[in-house]
């Protein structure tokens, strides 16, 4: 497989309308003001920017769909959105103007892309060799920069039996992906990207075939009561079941969606030859896992087979079989 390459998805269409899967991606980075991250996305993919604040605008494109850029900040993003109101649509705010210039440095730009086709990925190189060139820079540029990539996945389908899969796939694999991630310090020590707790993994490894959604919600919202997980379910769990998800994770941030949030992988945009492509093959681990009846189950003896000793003395010695997944994966 070429270095440049998207692993493709092991079950890359919907179960009855035969559509390609879609995927989002959102980055974090500084070193660009806003509207200069939304004029190189303009140029690049051929759009247009479309003001909105000093601290959220979007690039539409006729092709791939609407660009949300905007400063990763929830306390400036409102007061924007209100001093806005006050003002003209192209009128200047002094007081946004010094507040972003002043934020730049620990606030990051974030690009929200649209949903894309699985096997279309390669049109987002482009846009990351864009940002790089003209100064973007990632997690590694500082150590207070906390900066990642989330990965939002559309599912093959929202059967609770299928979603289970998904949740054990990764509940075996979360030390793994922190290891081939390089997850950076600056991320690991702050909660927003915690691993699922050995409680919920064992409860998730004890689902069978009966599963039902009240099940997967319930259980997420008593082991989990936060946004805050390397893979966020909250998303899926309100579009599947709004009124449940909210009953126990009230949170205005949790946009609806048919898909994982996928939060685990630093940005590494300013690092020569750094592209999503790598990030989005080692979820693609897991989507290989969540299909692999044999190899799960195998696993999943093995992870509680640890899990029963007193005093851990093994390794994951299940990791083995992810390496074998990924090496697999990358000769395909």
């Amino acid at each position: 497989m070429g270095k440049m390459n998207f692993s493709r998805l092991e079950h890359p269409n919907f179960e009855d309308s035969g559509q390609t899967r879609q995927v989002g991606f959102e980055l974090e980075f500084t070193g660009l003001e806003m509207t200069a991250v939304a004029d190189i996305l303009a140029k690049t993919l051929l759009g247009k920017v479309v003001p909105m604040t000093q601290a959220e605008c979007k690039v539409e494109t006729s092709d791939l769909g609407t660009f949300k850029v905007e400063l990763d900040w929830q306390l400036g993003k409102v007061i924007a959105r209100q001093r806005q109101e006050e003002r003209e649509p192209d009128e200047e705010d002094p007081l946004m103007t010094w507040l972003t210039t002043a934020a730049a440095e620990i606030v990051p730009v974030e690009v929200v892309c649209p949903p894309i086709a699985a096997d279309k990925l390669q049109v987002l190189h482009p846009v990351v060799d864009a940002l790089r060139e003209a100064g973007a820079v990632g997690t590694s540029a500082s150590p207070i920069y906390a900066f990642g990539v989330h990965i939002n996945p559309e599912l093959p389908d929202t059967k609770p039996v299928t979603i289970a899969k998904y949740l054990k796939a990764f509940c075996l694999s979360q030390e793994w992906l922190v290891d081939q991630h390089s997850v950076d310090l600056s991320r690991r020590i702050t909660p927003y990207i915690d691993l699922f707790p050995t409680t919920y993994v064992r409860q998730v490894l004890s689902y069978d075939g009966r599963v039902t959604l009240n099940e997967l919600i319930d259980d997420y919202i008593e082991h989990n009561p936060t946004r805050n997980r390397a893979l966020d379910m909250t998303p899926l769990f309100r579009y599947l079941d709004e009124a449940r998800l909210i009953r126990g994770i009230e949170d205005e941030r949790i946009n609806a969606r048919p898909t994982f949030h996928y939060r685990l992988p630093n940005c590494h945009i300013g690092q020569a030859g750094w592209h999503l492509n790598r990030p989005w093959n080692l979820w693609c681990v897991v989507e290989r896992l969540a299909f692999d009846s044999r190899l799960l189950a195998e696993m999943s003896a093995a992870w509680k087979s640890r899990d029963d000793q007193l005093i851990p003395l093994d390794g994951y010695t299940w990791h083995s079989k992810l390496d074998s997944l990924q090496d697999d994966q990358s000769s395909a």
